[in-house]
């Protein structure tokens, strides 16, 4: 008893905002049970705070557990300061649905930060409606990976719907959006104020449509898994967008020149192939589109499997004079390949 009365007035000397951190990394069931019955000033950082913000991570869960924990957040009324939820259900629970049923998400008027994974389609058209929607005045952070499965009635139609939906958030800043099948942004009908976007999977077509309707666009990290013509029409690229994340799932090494060479004030590039072997006289082209191109690079990073034997052939291009530094890395990937990355960074 001795023992814990000093290790509580060692933990009182800490300040405000060391101990609010703290709080922040602990589920509140743990920071209880660790310091049992709170005294006035832990009370009260806890629970009447300006600053204090908790977060909520649901994993493998069943349903009694799921309902009990959430009873425990509503008994001590810190519904309203939850600032970021994580739900990250196992396949045999559906987590996200009976969470939403139980505490709807529209509750959580002060969210910041929402991660669903392995979520349906009908789950997500239950959660994101129009009222809860409205509800999300704070919500910068969205991650939302979609389950594999691939439902009946207008599957695509519903989904585009429901991103468009999404992605006009005014407030929401930093999306990462996985579904199973291919977007294309066909819906978007007004600007979004989305700065940081991640997506699998799409086309370049379906960038190109995506651009105009996201004028404040910094970062983009897209999937190409899609072989799609592109129309001949004025393209808009976002002004701000200064940092480009692409991996190929197949071979569009043209398509690709052709979409990066629009970006003039890009600065990072970013190019991912690992399930394809480039062509060694793409590997010498990059120099020249970037020097004709990308004025404004200052980092290229490229990571792409190669054989062994082409490994000294593939790496010697990227040597590029005019102040730029080359680093490289390389993980075995079989017995007859390695994955390389390569880092060109210009000073």
């Amino acid at each position: 008893m001795m023992c814990e009365s000093k290790s509580m007035a060692k933990f009182e000397d800490l300040s405000d905002e060391i101990i609010i951190s703290i709080i922040e990394y602990l589920s509140l069931e743990d920071f209880i049970s660790i310091f049992g019955k709170l005294n006035t000033r832990l009370a009260y950082l806890i629970f009447d705070h300006p600053w204090t913000q908790h977060r909520l991570c649901l994993q493998t869960i069943d349903d009694n557990t799921l309902k009990k924990k959430l009873d425990f957040i509503d008994n001590i009324k810190l519904i309203t300061r939850i600032s970021s939820i994580k739900i990250c259900p196992f396949s045999i629970y559906r987590s996200i649905d009976t969470f939403n049923k139980y505490k709807p998400l529209s509750n959580f008027v002060n969210l910041h930060a929402l991660s669903l994974n392995n979520i349906t389609l009908s789950e997500a058209e239950s959660i994101f409606t129009d009222e809860c929607l409205s509800k999300f005045n704070n919500l910068t952070h969205l991650c939302i990976i979609f389950s594999l499965v691939i439902e009946q009635n207008d599957y695509s139609h519903r989904l585009e719907s429901l991103i468009s939906k999404i992605l006009l958030r005014p407030s929401l800043r930093h999306c990462i959006i996985r579904t199973p099948q291919c977007l294309e942004f066909s819906q978007l009908q007004s600007s979004s104020f989305v700065e940081y976007l991640k997506i699998d999977y799409c086309s370049f077509q379906s960038l190109y449509t995506l651009f105009e309707f996201t004028p404040y666009l910094r970062h983009l990290t897209a999937t190409i898994a899609i072989i799609s013509e592109v129309k001949k029409q004025q393209i808009s690229i976002p002004p701000v967008l200064t940092s480009i994340k692409l991996e190929l799932c197949m071979p569009l090494y043209d398509e690709l020149t052709n979409f990066l060479e629009k970006f003039s004030k890009l600065q990072k590039l970013n190019i991912i192939t690992y399930s394809i072997i480039e062509p060694l006289k793409y590997t010498s082209s990059w120099f020249k589109l970037i020097t004709e191109y990308l004025p404004a690079l200052t980092q290229f990073k490229r990571k792409s499997n190669v054989a062994l034997e082409n490994i000294a052939s593939y790496i010697e291009p990227f040597h590029w004079p005019n102040g730029w530094e080359l680093k490289e890395y390389r993980t075995p990937n079989g017995s007859n390949y390695s994955r390389i990355t390569i880092v060109n960074t210009r000073y």
